[in-house]
């Protein structure tokens, strides 16, 4: 057995004491000056030494060292993205990916939590301004009818009408506009690209959608993938997930469950890290996302659907759902689609038009003081 350093482990200084963080099991390990030195030594492979053998065994366990041949040699060795991308890359998007065991907090907690805060120091303000004089602006143009209508009425929709299913033409039509092809073109010497309703980077479209389907009238509940070049959905393997399991993998939020169909979102890594080999690309894939979810909610909004997003997700049961290698195409969220609530339907027509403004919660959702 020979065994090396994890390229996975960062060592940092803290109070004077090394600590090596594993990112991608979560964990810390304050290190001692023996350990220290041990390392140094297992920097490449080499045969645990006698004397080595029981702080090995530790390292071993705390995956700060992996043995040659083992799942994790074999998982650093595989070409992918992050070679290209760097450590710290790397590091950030293994240390910010939720396991499957992790807890987000309740809406109560958090909103004690953020209660509290506020008594102790105050929100930051919303807008930023220069002591200069400022210069008034003309009133904004008038908008195509159309277009003034969806962007005033996007709104974040989380209370649904359970007894009506989204129709299979609505989601045909958000796909479309969401991830579909509008053009393609064929660039000299590269071959053919595509144009899609949001922009992408180098024209490399790193994002997929994966359509959860609970309610689509027409449309079996089940895991799909769309085929955005042939405009179509792919059934996947699997039983469709239930209530229970879509509040795990979600972030425990009660809304979730409640949409006719989710869009998970995903990015190819590979396509992105091609043409652009630097760590600063894993922003752009985040940026990419932004703009697609914007492009499902001014959609949503256009077919008289409600629409939210979030970010809260348990990676790994999401990974090992859908077949995904977070070294190759990881998840990043999900816009969830549904017809409105009558009561939420009208309140946002009220916002729509000067209305009070508010949040899409029922109060026991929004804090959870009932």
């Amino acid at each position: 057995m020979r065994v090396r350093v994890s390229r996975l482990a960062v060592f940092m200084s803290r109070n004077g004491q090394l600590v090596c963080d594993v990112p991608d099991r979560h964990r810390q390990a304050g290190l001692r000056p023996a350990a220290w030195e041990l390392l140094a030594y297992y920097t490449r492979w080499a045969e645990p030494r006698d004397e080595d053998a029981p702080l090995v065994k530790q390292l071993l366990g705390a995956g700060v060292l992996i043995e040659e041949g083992s799942p994790e040699h074999r998982q650093e060795d595989e070409r992918s993205p992050w070679r290209s991308w760097g450590t710290a890359a790397t590091y950030f998007h293994l240390a910010t990916r939720t396991l499957d065991g992790e807890r987000f907090v309740t809406a109560a907690d958090d909103t004690a939590r953020l209660r509290q805060k506020a008594e102790q120091e105050p929100e930051p303000e919303p807008f930023k301004r220069y002591d200069v004089p400022s210069i008034a602006l003309p009133a904004p143009l008038a908008l195509d009818s159309a277009i003034d209508r969806t962007l005033r009425e996007r709104r974040t929709t989380r209370r649904f009408d359970d007894g009506a299913p989204v129709t299979l033409a609505q989601l045909s039509t958000a796909l479309h506009w969401t991830g579909g092809v509008q053009h393609r073109f064929d660039v000299p010497g590269f071959g053919e690209a595509v144009l899609k309703a949001s922009p992408s980077g180098g024209s490399r479209h790193p994002i997929e959608i994966y359509p959860v389907v609970r309610d689509v009238e027409g449309l079996a509940p089940g895991l799909y993938h769309y085929a955005a070049d042939i405009h179509a959905l792919e059934p996947l393997p699997g039983e469709a997930p239930d209530t229970e399991t879509l509040l795990h993998w979600f972030g425990d939020q009660s809304f979730v469950p409640r949409a006719g169909v989710l869009f998970l979102y995903t990015a190819v890594l590979e396509r992105s890290a091609w043409k652009y080999p630097t760590g600063r690309t894993y922003r752009a894939v985040y940026t990419e996302l932004g703009h697609v979810s914007q492009t499902a909610y001014l959609t949503g909004a256009a077919l008289g659907l409600g629409v939210f997003y979030t970010a809260a997700m348990r990676d790994e049961p999401v990974e090992e759902a859908f077949g995904l290698d977070w070294r190759h195409e990881i998840p990043l969220g999900i816009n969830g689609f549904g017809v409105p609530h009558p009561l939420e339907a009208a309140r946002q027509r009220e916002m729509a038009t000067g209305g009070e403004p508010g949040f899409s919660y029922a109060r026991d959702e929004w804090d959870g003081l009932g």
